[in-house]
């Protein structure tokens, strides 16, 4: 720095007038911004992954085979057909569960 206001003939530091300087400061501003930006992904994912529920399930013949046909005319796996389901489970006031109809 000594070296470059000497160099340059400034009295005093000028930000403005370090090119350079001003250069590294900006690089190092955007990589922070970066660094960041990755950490909060990072933790928006765990975020995500704690949320997630994997459950194995086990159904009576007779509703695995309605399942599997529901699943079969739509082209989906029946655990699409459940996840699908499960998406759309409303809970009402006195606490019954139910689903809307749909087309998976």
């Amino acid at each position: 720095m000594a070296v470059l206001m000497e160099r340059e003939g400034w009295g005093a530091y000028d930000p403005e007038r370090d090119d350079q300087g001003s250069n590294w400061a900006l690089e190092r501003t955007e990589r922070r911004q970066r660094y960041l930006d990755v950490q909060a992904a990072r933790v928006a994912q765990r975020r995500d992954e704690r949320d997630a529920l994997v459950a194995e399930l086990y159904l009576s013949a007779a509703a695995g085979r309605l399942i599997r046909g529901v699943a079969e005319r739509a082209g989906l796996l029946p655990a699409q057909v459940l996840a699908q389901l499960a998406e759309r489970v409303v809970v009402g006031e006195d606490g019954a569960i139910s689903v809307p109809s749909f087309l998976p």
